[in-house]
């Protein structure tokens, strides 16, 4: 009976498992659905500050003084990695450490700016140089962006980076995460912006038609150009956090959900093991009682 005792031990092992992988898929689940609905209701707002920056860049030229729209020769490229705080997500942040190996080679002049601990964990082991690396709640507050807004803003300036890119994985759909990078800096191709945002929002395309009619700038042009392009930073970054977040939740329901599944098929299969087991040994019983009486 000694493999019956075993295989009853591995089924309380199974199923508190599975109790487990049950629970955090319902806790996650729970942070899914809001992580959603804040990344989806970002994307109208972020519509609506690139249909203004598209306009407004289409100024004189001369006006637009803000080195957030001067090109510039790339010497350093500037990433920044979003990953995730915890694991049991599935294959999230493999997938985005793969997609970095396939788009940004090693030997590249790029410094990296991380987000969450096993994005940095992960780029470090890939022996790239990071600059500097934050945390970010899943509370997802928009005040927690200041530090990382500021730190960008100011190697951007001082030219400690050329560039700014952010590599992600977008939220589609609960099923789907797709690891993808986004241009920041420098501003310079807004409608490619613009209709890229049409299509998550799933608007009808339709031609970006420039407005020709005068525009009024109040109290002048610079101020107004320095407050969108810092409003136009902040919030893209954050938009692109709250996608992140919302693929973290959903990788990692649809991680213990399988998780879960798989456990309470595992135990189905050792609890017929362990009947298939326990039924022949009721039947040797039997067998060797009737032979002993029969030897009487």
């Amino acid at each position: 009976m000694k493999g019956v005792k075993e295989i009853r031990r591995r089924i309380r092992a199974v199923q508190n498992t599975a109790k487990i992988t049950k629970a955090m898929q319902l806790v996650a689940s729970a942070k899914m659905k809001k992580a959603q609905q804040m990344a989806l209701c970002s994307r109208p707002y972020m519509l609506l500050l690139t249909e203004i920056a598209e306009n407004v860049s289409h100024f004189d030229s001369q006006k637009l003084k803000h080195p957030f729209f001067e090109r510039r020769d790339v010497q350093t490229r500037g990433i920044m990695v979003i990953g995730t705080d915890r694991g049991l997500c599935g294959a999230l942040n493999q997938s985005i450490l793969k997609y970095i190996n396939a788009t940004i080679p090693k030997n590249a002049a790029a410094k990296f700016i991380t987000i969450g601990k096993k994005a940095t964990h992960l780029i470090s082991l890939s022996r790239r140089e990071i600059i500097a690396h934050f945390n970010v709640s899943d509370r997802t507050e928009y005040h927690e962006l200041a530090p990382i807004v500021e730190f960008l803003k100011n190697a951007y300036l001082t030219g400690e980076i050329d560039s700014l890119e952010i590599v992600f994985a977008q939220y589609l759909n609960p099923l789907v995460q797709e690891p993808c990078s986004q241009h920041i800096l420098p501003m310079l191709d807004f409608t490619a912006e613009l209709e890229r945002f049409r299509k998550n929002i799933r608007l009808p395309e339709e031609e970006i038609v420039f407005d020709e009619r005068p525009t009024l700038v109040e109290p002048d042009i610079c101020s107004v150009i320095a407050l969108l392009s810092q409003m136009f930073l902040s919030q893209n970054i954050y938009r692109v956090i709250l996608e992140a977040k919302a693929s973290e939740h959903s990788s990692r329901t649809t991680a213990m959900k399988g998780a879960t599944d798989n456990a309470e098929a595992l135990a189905k299969d050792l609890s017929l093991e362990y009947n298939k087991l326990r039924q022949s040994a009721i039947t040797n019983e039997i067998i060797e009682i009737s032979a002993a009486i029969q030897s009487v």
